[in-house]
C-alpha cells in the first residue's frame, strides 16, 4: 500500500510501472553515458542458500567455460557502443564470482584491451573462497575492492540460513585478508536473523570492528516470497525482530559504529572514509552483463534473461540477450535518481540540475516539502540530508519495494526467460 501511495503522489501515475520484452529498437543504446560502469553477474554457487533471491544455480565446469565465452561475446557485442566511452567501475557479483577466477582474468582483460576502462573493480567473496590463492590471483588481476559475504559470527545463525562455514572460517578469511593491501575491505553482515538477538547483533559489530576493515555493509534480512527461508522460519517458529525493533537496531549500529571511529556513509553502510567505498548499486550509469544482470542509462533500466542456457544460446547467435525493458519517462529519472541518493543519505540539488537541468525543490516542491514536514529530511545549503527518523523511514520502504517490486519482477524473470510483457 505505501509503495502504491507513493507511485500515485509522487510521479502521479495511476498505472503501474510496464516493463516489455525486447525487441531491436526498443533501446538506443547510443544513449549510454559518456562515463559509465559495468556490471558482470556470475550466476554459479556450490550451494544454494535458502533466503537468497539472486539469479544463481549449481556450479557446473563444463557450463561455467560455456558461460566465460558467452560473457566475452556480450561484450563483444556492446563493443561499438562502449568504445567511446569511459568505463569508470567494474564489479563483479553473483553467486560466488571466484568460481570462476581463471575465466574472469580473460574477461578483466578483454575488457582491458577493448574498452577505455579506468577504475576501481570490485569483487563478491564467499568465505569459503576466501584463501591465499584466491587473494592473491585477485590482486594480480587488478582487483582493488573486496566485499566479503560474512553474514554473522554466531554459529547457529549461520545454520538456520545455510551458511556452510563456522564463525572460525570466517576469522580466518579475516585475518589472511589484510595482508594483500586491498583498496577496500568491505564485509557484508545480515541483521534479524532468525533466532538472532541483539547481543548477537552487538557481538557481530564489535568482532567485525576488531579486523581495522575499510567498510561494514548491515542490513536486515529480506524475506523475499519466491524464497523458501519464510516459510522454514514459520515451521520452525523461530523468532525474529519487529519493524519497532529494527529501528533500535538501527540505533545500536550508529552507536557501536561510532565508538569504533565509523561513521555512516549510506543507510546501511559504514566506514572510515566516504571517498574509499564498495558500492554497487549508486551508481547513476552501468551496463550489466551476464543472466539476469541489470543495466541503467539514458532512459532504459533493464534485465537480461535469467536463464543461463538462453543466455548462452542468445550470444552465441549474436543477440543481445535482453529480457525485459522498462523506458522512463523524465520525472520517473528523477525520481530513481532521488531515491538512490536517499539510499547515500544526501541528495545533492546542484548534481540534480546538473542531470536534469531543474531545480530539486520546484519540480518536487509538494515531495520536498512532505518529507521536511515529516522530519525525514533537513536541508543543508544544497544538500537534503536524511535525518535519523527518514533513515528509518528509507529503511523500512526499500523493504517494501524489494517485497512487493523486485520479487515480483524477478520470480518471473527466474519462471520465464523471454517475458512479452510484466507490470509491478
Amino acid at each position: 500500500m505505501i509503495t502504491e501511495l507513493l507511485r500515485r503522489i509522487i510521479l502521479g501515475k495511476k498505472e503501474r510501472f510496464l516493463f516489455k520484452g525486447y525487441q531491436n529498437g526498443l533501446v538506443d543504446f547510443n544513449s549510454i553515458d559518456r562515463e559509465t560502469g559495468i556490471y558482470i553477474h556470475i550466476p554459479f554457487c556450490q550451494t544454494i542458500c535458502p533466503y537468497c533471491p539472486y539469479n544463481k544455480i549449481i556450479y557446473d565446469k563444463n557450463k561455467a567455460l560455456a558461460y566465460k565465452e558467452a560473457l566475452i561475446q556480450e561484450l563483444s557485442l556492446y563493443k561499438e557502443y562502449l568504445v567511446n566511452k569511459n568505463i569508470s567501475s567494474v564489479y563483479i557479483g553473483g553467486g560466488t564470482p571466484t568460481l570462476l577466477l581463471s575465466e574472469l582474468i580473460e574477461i578483466i582483460q578483454f575488457i582491458r584491451d577493448n574498452f577505455n576502462f579506468k577504475g576501481d573493480i570490485g569483487i563478491e567473496v564467499h568465505p569459503n573462497e576466501a584463501n591465499a590463492e584466491v587473494f592473491s590471483t585477485l590482486v594480480d588481476i587488478g582487483i582493488n575492492l573486496i566485499s566479503l559475504g560474512v553474514q554473522t559470527f554466531n554459529n547457529q545463525a549461520l545454520k538456520n540460513i545455510g551458511r556452510n562455514y563456522s564463525a572460525l572460517d570466517i576469522e580466518h578469511a579475516l585475518s589472511l585478508i589484510k595482508d594483500y593491501n586491498f583498496k577496500c575491505v568491505d564485509i557484508d553482515i545480515m541483521t534479524n536473523l532468525p533466532g538472532q538477538t541483539i547481543e548477537d547483533i552487538k557481538y557481530d559489530l564489535e568482532k567485525i570492528y576488531s579486523y581495522d576493515i575499510d567498510q561494514l555493509s548491515i542490513y536486515p534480512m529480506i524475506i523475499f516470497p519466491m524464497t523458501k527461508i519464510g516459510k522454514d522460519i514459520k515451521q520452525k517458529s523461530i523468532s525474529r525482530f519487529s519493524e519497532f525493533q529494527e529501528r533500535y537496531i538501527l540505533k545500536v549500529i550508529d552507536e557501536t559504529s561510532q565508538n569504533y571511529g565509523y561513521h555512516r556513509t549510506s543507510v546501511w553502510t559504514y566506514g572510515k572514509s566516504h571517498h574509499n567505498r564498495y558500492t554497487s548499486v549508486t551508481r547513476e550509469s552501468f551496463v550489466g552483463f551476464g543472466a539476469g544482470a541489470t543495466s541503467l542509462y539514458g532512459d532504459y533500466f533493464y534485465l537480461n534473461t535469467f536463464d543461463v542456457d538462453e543466455y548462452i544460446n542468445a550470444v552465441k547467435h549474436q543477440r543481445i540477450p535482453i529480457n525485459l525493458v522498462n523506458v522512463m519517462n523524465e520525472r520517473e529519472k528523477m525520481i530513481f535518481w532521488i531515491f538512490w541518493r536517499c539510499y547515500e543519505g544526501t541528495i545533492d540539488m546542484q548534481r540534480f540540475h546538473e542531470l536534469f537541468d531543474k531545480d530539486l525543490d520546484k519540480e518536487f516542491k509538494l515531495l520536498i516539502n512532505l518529507l521536511k514536514l515529516l522530519r525525514i529530511t533537513k536541508k543543508q545549503g544544497t544538500e537534503i540530508k536524511l535525518t535519523d527518523w527518514g533513515r528509518f523511514a528509507y529503511h523500512y520502504t526499500e523493504k517494501q519495494y524489494s517485497i512487493h517490486y523486485l520479487n515480483h519482477l524477478w520470480e518471473n524473470s527466474m519462471k520465464q526467460p523471454w517475458i512479452k510483457e510484466i507490470q509491478i
